[in-house]
């Protein structure tokens, strides 16, 4: 009989992308894999039906006043009571928490039913739920050494596999420099949920680089309510665009830019990286535990990438930025033979070695 593992994680798709590729990977390995989510992470998987899945409706009591606390309280409670139900039901031989607060409830349960629980860390610093869950987790799997320091008592069952990513962009190994030197293609990624910002600042930075002589294209992510005025206004200038809310692929789209403007969530900086794209970094303000700035931070000190805050992210400074860029072309060669040292190939062979132990 196959072995079964319950992979959970869900929210954004720094949560559930990873989860997609891992049960990829271990569904091809001929496990029984099925995935807990909630709505938003179920709506990333619809294309991948071979995978059962699970909806909970839980939530998150951070940064919450008392009442709203009290009702995040009643959801989790209610959540850990179905997952013990889905536990009974499906008999997994280990459970993989990828984060997010979907992942507490059927991590929890876990312990009642002593399955083994592993989980993994894509940010620079631990998320919540994660921290949570360390204490009881056999394995604690990260994408990278973790900028804060983390708790001595568990520095032995930590280990460091790499960023779980699409394995067609793991295997992408070769820059294919534009035949044509005069376009400046420019890929914009804004997270899975987009970032309103970059809608307001690039298109008037594209006018000023386009006015300034240089051929430039965009794709170009976007929020729902954004796209019809950005498709209208590049069209207006003449500059050659693709807007989209959201495109599985990036892999094609990296291999066609010189350079990425984007939000900094684990995976989506972890894909630059591999596919060898220089980018501009632009944290989200406010993200939890500053965890944007610091997988920024991250790869700014391996020479791979700049950044620019938000409260610097204006006309002025992006078009500075951009038009150094242009210009001087062997900047970007510097950043991409940098890349070339800060990517891990092995990480799906990490994570079978780290597991097998245990199932």
């Amino acid at each position: 009989m196959s072995k079964k593992i319950i992979f959970s994680g869900g929210g954004t798709g720094g949560h559930i992308f990873p989860a997609i590729n891992l049960m990829k990977h271990f569904f091809d390995k001929k496990y029984n894999v099925v995935l807990i989510t909630d709505d938003r992470g179920n709506n990333f998987i619809q294309k991948n039906s071979q995978f059962k899945s699970y909806i909970l409706n839980t939530d998150t009591p951070t940064n919450k006043n008392f009442f709203k606390k009290f009702f995040s309280y009643i959801l989790i409670f209610f959540a850990i009571i179905r997952s013990i139900f889905i536990i009974k039901k499906e008999k997994p031989d280990l459970i993989f928490g990828l984060g997010g607060y979907v992942s507490f409830p059927i991590c929890f349960a876990s312990r009642f039913f002593n399955i083994p629980l592993i989980i993994y860390e894509n940010n620079m610093v631990f998320g919540r739920t994660n921290n949570y869950l360390s204490s009881f987790s056999k394995k604690i799997l990260i994408a990278k050494k973790l900028e804060k320091e983390f708790y001595e008592k568990y520095k032995n069952k930590t280990f460091e596999v790499g960023s779980i990513l699409d394995k067609n962009i793991i295997n992408y190994s070769s820059f294919k420099e534009d035949m044509n030197n005069e376009k400046f293609v420019i890929l914009v990624l804004g997270g899975s949920q987009g970032a309103e910002i970059f809608a307001n600042i690039i298109p008037q930075v594209l006018k000023m680089i386009k006015e300034s002589g240089y051929k430039v294209e965009i794709n170009q992510q976007c929020l729902k309510n954004q796209k019809n005025y950005l498709i209208d206004f590049y069209n207006k200038i003449n500059i050659k665009n693709y807007i989209f809310e959201f495109d599985k692929d990036i892999l094609e789209l990296a291999k066609s830019s010189k350079l990425a403007i984007t939000r900094c969530g684990a995976s989506t900086t972890a894909e630059l990286v591999h596919t060898l794209t220089p980018f501009i970094a632009v944290p989200l303000p406010h993200s939890i535990d500053n965890h944007q700035h610091l997988n920024a931070k991250y790869y700014e000190q391996k020479g791979c990438c700049w950044i620019l805050e938000q409260g610097d992210f204006n006309i002025q400074n992006l078009f500075n930025l951009i038009k150094q860029n242009i210009e001087n072309k062997s900047r970007l060669q510097n950043i991409r033979e940098n890349m070339k040292k800060n990517f891990n190939k092995k990480v799906y062979e990490n994570v079978e070695n780290e597991i097998k132990e245990f199932i």
